[in-house]
């Protein structure tokens, strides 16, 4: 068996009865105990699968992500802006769409069938500021000003409700840069460590409490040194350094996180939007890229899922910018090996392309149900079906195989 399996059985309470009481209170306040007595964490229940929320801000076009480039209204509203079919990688069997060619990835994903997109994704009474739209999907609730569901996001309640663990639930934003909790790195944090292994291996404390404190303190380094190890090849490196690699390093921590959230920003694109998405497109592509090769060499991408999603669509025709302002109904976007691939939702039709901004038939919460119900394996319904919050659970088809 190997170390890393031999940690994933131990379970927290364990480690707490070897270390000793005084562990406990003191994990509360040292973020370096925390990450330790966190990493010995299991599960109650689930599938044991990790779920990847990546945050696209802005609102994303989706129709330059997935174009029905044969459209003529499509065309006729995007005269700078429509793809053509030399812009996009036809989708097989479908030549009606295209994906764009800034994202050869995801095309190459979308051949193996691991790739679904969820299209025409929104909620009802379509909010078009960025920062009310943003909350709407985190909080999981349409109507804000009630303030019902709105004290933790809708995957803290998930945690809190099926996997109450300090590190169930990981966001890159909050957790800051992963190397300063054991990672390489030159930084104090991993001096201290260092030190404190150190001392831990040439000591034995006067009391039980000291003891499990210097205990703590062995395992740090430990553990550390196995995270090293694990990560010293991966291919994410330098500038690239983004939240996808530390997404990828915290998913290699055996935290008994369930799911990693992190963003990737500036698709607010209301002028010059080709060019815009000239630098986002092959960066989110690249920097994809690498995060599934560095889950691949950690053996757990075949457990992995990652949702893409924004807080709205964009306009149907551009401006004079040319970009295109808010919109309503966008895309979201499932990847992983054991997803359904394909097209799901509703097709975009000639009769939605001469609306003002892309309707919704797919309500964001029933994607996020999906995800929750078929690749996590707990009941989203007492996530989302909160008083006085109700909508349509229906995506139209199975998400995942």
């Amino acid at each position: 068996m190997t170390d890393c399996a031999e940690h994933q059985l131990m379970t927290r309470r364990s480690f707490f009865g070897q270390a000793g009481l005084g562990v406990g209170a003191i994990a509360l306040t040292d973020p370096i105990l925390k990450t330790v007595a966190s990493a010995f964490a299991q599960s109650g229940g689930g599938t044991g699968n990790l779920l990847v929320l990546c945050q696209l801000n802005g609102g994303l076009d989706g129709l330059s992500v997935l174009a029905p480039f044969t459209n003529s209204v499509y065309k006729s509203n995007r005269p700078v802006l429509a793809l053509g079919d030399g812009d996009v990688t036809r989708l097989p069997g479908n030549a009606d769409y295209g994906i764009n060619n800034m994202l050869p990835f995801f095309s190459e994903l979308y051949g193996l069938g691991q790739v679904a997109f969820v299209q025409q994704v929104g909620y009802p009474d379509a909010n078009g500021s960025h920062f009310e739209s943003q909350e709407v999907f985190e909080f999981g609730v349409r109507n804000l000003a009630t303030g019902v569901g709105t004290s933790a996001t809708w995957y803290e309640r998930l945690r809190k409700t099926y996997f109450d663990e300090p590190f169930g639930v990981l966001d890159t934003r909050s957790i800051g840069d992963p190397s300063k909790y054991g990672y390489p790195d030159r930084t104090y944090r991993r001096a201290a460590q260092d030190a404190f292994g150190r001392l831990s291996r040439s000591n034995a404390g006067s009391s039980s409490r000291q003891q499990a404190v210097l205990d703590a303190y062995a395992r740090i380094d430990e553990r550390g040194e196995e995270i090293r190890t694990r990560t010293e090849n991966f291919e994410s490196t330098g500038e690239s350094r983004g939240d996808f690699f530390r997404a990828a390093q915290l998913a290699s921590a055996d935290l008994g996180s369930q799911v990693v959230k992190l963003g990737f920003g500036g698709f607010d694109t209301h002028g010059s939007q080709d060019e815009a998405q000239g630098r986002l497109f092959p960066n989110l592509n690249d920097d994809f890229k690498q995060f599934v090769n560095d889950l691949k060499a950690l053996g757990i991408w075949e457990r992995t899922c990652v949702c893409f999603y924004t807080e709205f669509g964009r306009r149907n025709a551009e401006n004079g910018s040319p970009g295109t302002d808010h919109g309503h109904g966008g895309h979201m976007i499932l990847v992983g090996p054991s997803v359904n691939g394909g097209l799901h939702g509703q097709n975009v039709t000639s009769a939605d392309m001469q609306e003002k901004s892309l309707p919704y038939y797919v309500d964001f919460r029933s994607v996020f149900s999906s995800c929750i119900r078929d690749w996590l394996g707990f009941d989203p319904k007492p996530i989302f079906q909160l008083d006085g919050e109700t909508f349509d659970e229906n995506v139209g088809s199975s998400l995942f195989v």
